[in-house]
This record gives structure tokens, sequence and C-alpha cells, in this order.
């Protein structure tokens, strides 16, 4: 399964100055993280951000005792830095996005401001429908903050064998909520291919991406915040 996250973000400077200064902060053996920059062009640039962690691993004997190892790990994220929204393409993420954001920060002498977007899911259904150009399904959604009766909410999953775009607009009947989830399946080259997407702008995706899967899913992407 790859992950992948969209952000938005400020640039104070264009991207190949930017990636000058990405290039300066290499990930080396003496640094506990750094970056390594693998392309750069006007538009965009593609490198990816190491970082090195240590640890203690705990393992018993054939005596009966323990003995405690001290270890190295590492943490690579993949990313892509745009021109134009979203801005920020990162694949296989980590779970704490601090330690990155604050480097692209001092990269940027501390002048960037990075945002999360929210996501109209169904624009984006509905966009990158027309990307890939083949009929799209919704096999299930998750809606939370549905207002049941004054003071109550709750959340929704639904999930079908056909599309469930069309039940959700009559079991909510205009209620207020908020959708959080989908899931897409469409079919490529005779394989089904099945998608998640938030409205944080995550993406989880196959193992095995289809060719400019990638670039229709960012092509589609809303625009602005919703």
């Amino acid at each position: 399964m790859n992950k992948v996250r969209w952000l938005n973000a400020q640039w104070p400077s264009s991207i190949r100055t930017i990636g000058k200064r990405l290039i300066d902060m290499p990930f080396t053996e003496e640094r506990m993280d750094g970056f390594t920059i693998e392309r750069v062009r006007d538009s965009f640039l593609e490198g990816r951000y190491i970082e090195k962690y240590n640890y203690q691993e705990v393992i018993s004997t054939p005596f009966g005792s323990e003995e405690v190892l001290d270890r190295v790990g590492y943490r690579t994220t993949e990313f892509t830095l745009f021109d134009s929204p979203p801005h920020i393409e990162l694949r296989n993420y980590q779970r704490s996005l601090k330690e990155l954001i604050s480097r692209l920060l001092e990269a940027c002498n501390f002048n960037l401001v990075v945002t999360p977007p929210t996501v109209n899911l169904i624009e984006w259904v509905s966009a990158l429908q027309d990307a890939v150009d083949k009929e799209i399904m919704v096999d299930s959604l998750q809606v939370s903050g549905v207002e049941i009766d004054y003071g109550v909410t709750g959340k929704i999953l639904l999930k079908g064998v056909k599309d469930v775009r069309e039940a959700t607009n009559t079991l909510l009947a205009g209620r207020k909520h908020e959708l959080e989830k989908v899931q897409i399946k469409f079919t490529e080259l005779n394989k089904t291919i099945a998608i998640q997407l938030s409205n944080k702008g995550t993406a989880k995706l196959p193992a095995v991406l289809p060719d400019d899967l990638l670039r229709q899913l960012r092509v589609s992407f809303p625009r602005r915040d919703n």
C-alpha cells in the first residue's frame, strides 16, 4: 500500500532557489537528518528526506538473561515540491511531519507557510474520473458530524456493491455532515484499482501503481478549500 499526502504552501522564492538550499542540507553519515535531491526543474523538484534514529533492542539469550543492543534505524519520506497547488506531495510519509516541515522552513529562511487542505471529495472524484477517462464507482464512504437530532450527531459508514453516492444523498437528506473518506474503484487493463481518499488531502493507493495515476490524482486535486 502506498500512502500519499498533499499540502499547500506559500513559497517565498522559486523552486530552483529552494532546491539549491536543500542541496546544501544533505543527509550524511555525520548528520541525524537531511535531504537527497534527485531532480530540480523550474516548476518542481524531487527528493527524499531521511532521518536517522537510535533505539535499543532487548533480546533474550539462551542462558535466560537479557541483552540490550544499540541499534540505528532510518526513516525516509519521498517528496515533490511544485510551484502550483497542491505545492507539496509526500509519498510513504511518516506519522509525524514536524521535522520535515521544520527543515523546509529552515531552507526558506523561516518565511514559509504550510497548510493542510480541506478537500471536497465529491469534486475530487468527479475531476479524477475525467482525468483517468474511466467510469469510477464509489463503493464506500464515511461521513461524520451527521445531525441525528438536536444536540445529537453520529458517524456513518456506507458500503455497497454499487455506487453509494445516491443512497448517501437519500439517507442524509440535507442533514449537516462532513464527508471524511471515500473508497473508489475503476478498471485499468482488466485490473480493478481501489483508492482511498480523505478530505485531509491523503490517498492510499495500490502497491503497484498504474502509469500516470499520481499525476492524475494531483491534476484533479481541488485547488481551493471547501
